[in-house]
């Protein structure tokens, strides 16, 4: 539980945090920390999975953010897992960003972007956790995927967006729990 005054909202709060970063840094498990924490209050997004060929909002892209136009909780949870994929006829959740944060900013809300990272050691555990030991091709799919971000692959990277900046946090060796705590603290709520 947080206290003190500096971490709490003093009115109707509009707030979005969003968590970004590659496999294996615990955005899945802070998010969902985030919502039973915050419990009805807020509502999960997860924009990456709005990019495959056969989501409908491929073929409907001026409903692409629906989720985030339409939302009436006081805190959206907006996830960003893959960076995107080539070939896409719109920006993706990434390379979209100014669309989607113009979209947050119009509703009034405060945005606070985390960049989740961590040390390749705690990726590896985290995602042959995840996968099992048999998983190997997964995990080193998502390794793959991990490395893009290491190298500020133009895929993976998010556009200066003015006004707005992002926290990188460092997820190694630390619990979600302690990460949810830190992200519950800078976003106030």
């Amino acid at each position: 539980m947080i206290t003190g005054e500096e971490n709490v909202s003093t009115g109707p709060a509009r707030k979005a945090i969003i968590l970004r970063g590659p496999p294996g840094v615990g955005k899945s498990a802070v998010r969902t920390l985030l919502q039973g924490h915050l419990g009805k209050s807020a509502r999960y997004i997860n924009l990456d999975a709005y990019w495959g060929k056969d989501e409908w909002r491929y073929a409907q892209p001026e409903f692409r953010y629906a989720d985030l136009q339409l939302a009436t909780e006081p805190v959206l949870v907006v996830e960003l897992a893959w960076g995107e994929p080539d070939g896409l006829i719109f920006p993706g959740a990434t390379r979209g960003a100014n669309e989607w944060m113009s979209i947050l900013q119009r509703a009034k809300r405060e945005i606070f972007p985390f960049f989740l990272t961590a040390a390749w050691k705690d990726i590896l555990n985290r995602l042959t956790e995840r996968h099992g030991h048999k998983g190997h091709h997964d995990v080193l799919a998502e390794l793959g995927r991990a490395s893009f971000y290491e190298h500020r692959h133009y895929l993976f990277s998010y556009p200066e967006i003015p006004g707005i900046t992002e926290r990188t946090i460092d997820t190694t060796g630390k619990t979600a729990d302690s990460v949810a705590e830190a992200i519950m603290g800078m976003a106030g709520v």
